[in-house]
C-alpha cells in the first residue's frame, strides 16, 4: 500500500547566502520528491545540536554550529509517496563526505554543479534518515504543520484574461476567481507584442487557429495572474471548460470559456512553473533597513519579508559613511531635505539584503508601502512604513526602483 512519508530537510546558511535555494529545491523535486512547506529560519544552537545529533562525535561539531548559526536556513518538509517502511532514499540528495573519499567528491550523484563544501559535515541538504528521527524534527520545526491537509496541495496556477473578454467581463471574471477561492499572489496588466505571443504559444505555431489568436492576443491589454489554492491547475481547468465551443455549450452552459480561448490556464505542474516564469521570472532586488528601524524593528522587518515569500540572498549590517550614504542618495542632492536624510542614513548600522522572488522589485515596494508614513498609515496599513517608520525620510526601508 502507498503510505506518503515525510522528512524534516535544511538548506545551510552558505547555499541561502549565495542563492542557491531555488536550485537546490529543484534539485530534490526532479529526485521526485515534494516539498510541503519551507521557512526560512535563523537555528538556534539548541536546535542545530539536537537536529545534527548524529555528527556530535565529530572533531570539527562545534564548529559546525557556529557555521550553521552563521546566518539564514531554509527548513523544508519534504515528502514522497512510497510502499516501504523506509523514508525516502535520500543519498542522492545528501552529501554524505564521512563515508566518500575526498578524490570522489564530485562524481557523486545529486552534486550541484559549482558547490564547495568548507567542512566535512556541510551538506547540500540535509534529512533525518529514520522515521522517528523525522517525525520528531517536523514537531520540532513545523509544531502547526498538519499532514491531512497535504492531501490536497496548495498550487499555483497562471491565468490569462485575454483582451476581448477583459474590456467586457473584467469585473464578473475577477469576482468569480474570488468566489471559488483563489488567491491572487501576482498580477500584471500587459500588451503582448507579436514576439512574445509566439514565444509563449509556440507549441500552437502550427494550428489553423494561431493567425487569429495571434492577432487578439496583440490587440490589447492582457491580465497575467498567479492564483494559488488547493488542487488550483485542475480547479482553473474545470473553471474554463472545455476547448471547443460546442462542448462548451453542451457540457457547462454557464463555463466562461468562449471561442478562441479568452481565458487560459496551465494544463500540469510543469507547464505552470514554466509559464508562471515566463510572465513573472525570477528577481532580485537591493533592500535596506535604515539604521533607527534596524535598531528598534530588525526581528519585525525581517519576519514580514520572509513572510511575503521573499528569499534572502545575501545580507549584511553595515553603518554607511557620509559620502556612501551621500552616493547612495545622488538623485537628491541640493534639496533642502539632503542633509537630514544622509545624517539619518549614518546614524547607526543599516541591513542591507539582496531579496529574491518572482516580481521581487515591485513586491518589494508594495511592502515597503509608500514613502511618506502617514500616506502608508491610510492606504497600506500592513505595510513596513505604516508600521515601523518615524517620519518621511526616517521611514524604515528602502528599495531599488528597478
Amino acid at each position: 500500500e502507498e503510505v506518503v512519508r515525510y522528512s524534516v530537510g535544511i538548506i545551510k546558511p552558505d547555499d541561502v547566502l549565495e542563492g542557491r535555494v531555488e536550485e537546490i529545491k529543484q534539485k530534490i523535486r526532479d529526485a521526485g520528491f515534494d516539498i510541503e512547506a519551507a521557512e526560512e529560519k535563523m537555528l538556534t544552537e539548541e536546535q542545530i545540536r539536537v537536529f545534527y545529533a548524529r555528527n556530535k562525535e565529530q572533531p570539527d561539531f562545534d564548529d559546525f554550529v557556529q557555521f550553521m548559526m552563521s546566518g539564514p536556513c531554509h527548513v523544508l518538509v519534504i515528502t514522497k509517496k512510497e510502499a516501504t517502511d523506509a523514508i525516502p532514499h535520500w543519498k542522492e540528495l545528501r552529501e554524505s563526505s564521512e563515508s566518500v573519499p575526498d578524490e570522489l567528491e564530485a562524481e557523486k550523484p545529486g552534486r550541484l554543479e559549482g558547490t564547495m563544501e568548507t567542512e566535512s559535515i556541510v551538506n547540500i541538504c540535509d534529512v533525518q534518515d529514520s522515521v522517528e528521527d523525522a517525525s520528531r524534527q517536523l514537531a520540532f520545526f513545523f509544531p502547526n504543520f498538519d499532514k491531512k491537509k497535504t492531501d490536497q496541495k496548495v498550487e499555483k496556477t497562471l491565468a490569462l484574461i485575454r483582451p476581448s473578454l477583459l474590456k467586457e467581463r473584467r469585473h464578473s471574471i475577477m469576482q468569480r476567481i474570488k468566489d471559488d477561492g483563489f488567491k491572487i499572489a501576482m498580477q500584471k496588466e500587459i500588451v503582448l507584442s507579436e514576439e512574445q505571443t509566439r514565444e509563449f504559444y509556440k507549441e500552437h505555431e502550427n494550428e489553423d487557429y494561431f493567425p487569429v489568436l495571434l492577432e487578439q492576443m496583440t490587440s490589447g491589454p492582457t491580465l497575467v495572474l498567479a492564483l494559488t489554492r488547493e488542487n488550483a491547475i485542475a480547479h482553473w481547468r474545470d473553471l474554463l471548460g472545455p476547448k471547443t465551443v460546442e462542448e462548451a455549450k453542451k457540457e457547462n452552459p454557464n463555463s466562461n470559456n468562449i471561442p478562441i480561448d479568452q481565458l487560459h490556464g496551465s494544463s500540469t505542474p510543469d507547464n505552470a512553473q514554466k509559464e508562471l516564469q515566463f510572465f513573472f521570472p525570477q528577481e532580485h532586488t537591493l533592500a535596506l533597513i535604515k539604521p533607527a528601524a534596524a535598531m528598534k524593528h530588525k526581528d519585525d522587518i525581517m519576519q514580514k519579508v520572509k513572510d511575503a515569500g521573499f528569499t534572502i540572498s545575501k545580507i549584511k549590517e553595515e553603518a554607511l559613511t557620509h559620502e556612501m550614504a551621500t552616493q547612495f542618495y545622488k538623485d537628491h542632492k541640493g534639496k533642502p531635505f539632503f542633509e537630514k536624510l544622509v545624517t539619518c542614513m549614518t546614524e547607526g548600522p543599516s541591513v542591507i539584503m539582496i531579496l529574491t522572488k518572482e516580481n521581487a522589485v515591485e513586491e518589494w515596494r508594495q511592502l515597503m508601502g509608500p514613502t511618506d508614513p502617514k500616506v502608508a498609515k491610510e492606504t497600506s496599513p500592513e505595510s513596513i512604513r505604516a508600521q515601523f517608520a518615524q517620519d518621511i525620510l526616517s521611514n524604515a526601508v528602502h528599495g531599488s526602483s528597478n
